[in-house]
């Protein structure tokens, strides 16, 4: 169980950080601020010559990964960009040049396959293009009882890669990935009650994080990795707490007599967002948190829709992504920050919204299946079907 120090520490930390309502906080109110961007034209880059023994391979493989871009247009003529390389036994040396031929880039790639090398230098390509992260090598973790209990899962934007992550008796839910991507926080019930685990994805290992009395759930990371919002219920109701990985010290951030659940953070790390039933339905709340030593501010977030749940912010913070009820049934919603318009992305038992590295693109379930929606393009493909019934996914931020 959760030694005792831990216990009267979280306790003196619970009564030492008062909670009051507050107005927007100044930080908030920045020109443009809430303004989703726009579409932009796409970056013309040429691929060039690969030379060496995997070379005419590399080349084709790169242009099937950028072709499904829509930031970056791959031409044969005059480009922004281009990119010439050498490829032997799969392993990649990519040398990239501006429209007037100074040097961009030059790396190699040596993982053990030529299809990741390809992916690393595609994110590469569209991070030096756009100016944001490319895709290809970031994972969505998701939930599915495939295997005859509900258990975490990891896959690509495409689909592929499928791993399972745990193999835990009475299951595995609310998986959150690092930001680094090389650890994943989830709630097992291994042992017939839920506590919060991390996995280490690279070693494999597993350590609990929190096991105290009652509810442990809904661990999210923050931006900077080092702390988890999550739900604890060992003074009796459950309330959010943030806990530092590091001290293994937490603290409570709100005061309710409701069901609080879904922390989220604003990539600041300054705010979190959480929804929670008083009676009425779920409702969307903020927590700004103090620098140091202070208050931790409370405000209700308006969306003008009822019982929301599972929000998430944007990468750059300036729109939410949530579940609400719409016409009877779950709906995503995207909402502009910290006010604005809000609209319905998919209709029809559509839940748990989850935003891309780039914020072009949203991934949530409907009916057991994994989507991908593009929000400038409004269309959505399938990402994953036929893989048991999927919830709760998660895009590597």
């Amino acid at each position: 169980m959760f030694p005792l120090r831990h216990l009267l520490l979280l306790t003196a930390l619970l009564f030492g950080m008062p909670r009051v309502a507050a107005a927007w906080p100044d930080w908030l109110r920045l020109p443009g601020f809430g303004r989703p961007a726009a579409e932009r034209s796409p970056q013309r880059l040429q691929v060039g010559d690969f030379t060496g023994g995997t070379g005419r391979s590399a080349r084709l493989g790169l242009l099937k990964e950028l072709s499904s871009v829509p930031d970056v247009q791959v031409s044969e003529e005059a480009a922004a960009f281009t990119v010439t390389g050498h490829s032997v036994g799969g392993r990649v040396t990519a040398r990239v040049a501006d429209a007037l031929g100074e040097p961009v880039f030059e790396r190699s790639y040596a993982a053990p396959g030529l299809e990741e090398n390809l992916r690393l230098l595609a994110d590469d390509l569209i991070l030096a293009a756009t100016g944001k992260p490319g895709l290809a090598t970031s994972r969505i973790a998701f939930v599915s009882d495939r295997s005859g209990s509900r258990q975490i899962y990891l896959c690509d934007p495409q689909g592929r890669d499928i791993q399972q992550l745990t193999r835990h008796p009475h299951g595995a839910v609310c998986p959150s990935l690092s930001p680094d991507g090389s650890a994943v926080a989830f709630t097992s019930y291994r042992q017939g009650f839920p506590v919060v685990m991390l996995l280490d994805l690279s070693q494999g290992w597993e350590r609990v994080v929190t096991d105290t009395p009652g509810i442990n759930a809904g661990a999210a990371f923050a931006p900077d990795g080092h702390r988890l919002a999550l739900v604890m219920s060992f003074l009796g109701n459950p309330e959010i707490f943030v806990t530092d990985l590091g001290t293994n010290t937490a603290a409570c951030v709100s005061e309710t007599l409701g069901v609080p659940a879904s922390p989220s953070w604003h990539p600041s790390g300054r705010l979190l967002v959480f929804s929670d039933d008083r009676g009425r339905g779920p409702r969307l709340y903020l927590a700004e948190l103090p620098e140091a030593e202070g208050e931790v501010r409370l405000t209700p977030w308006s969306t003008r829709y009822g019982f929301c749940t599972d929000p998430e912010f944007s990468p750059d913070g300036r729109q939410m992504a949530f579940t609400a009820r719409v016409g009877g049934e779950s709906a995503i919603v995207v909402k502009n920050f910290p006010s604005g318009r809000a609209r319905v992305i998919q209709r029809g038992g559509a839940r748990h919204p989850s935003w891309s590295p780039n914020g072009r693109y949203l991934c949530y379930t409907q009916h057991g299946v994994l989507y991908i929606h593009d929000l400038l393009r409004r269309e959505r493909r399938i990402v994953l079907a036929n893989h048991g019934t999927i919830t709760e996914p998660r895009w590597m931020r």
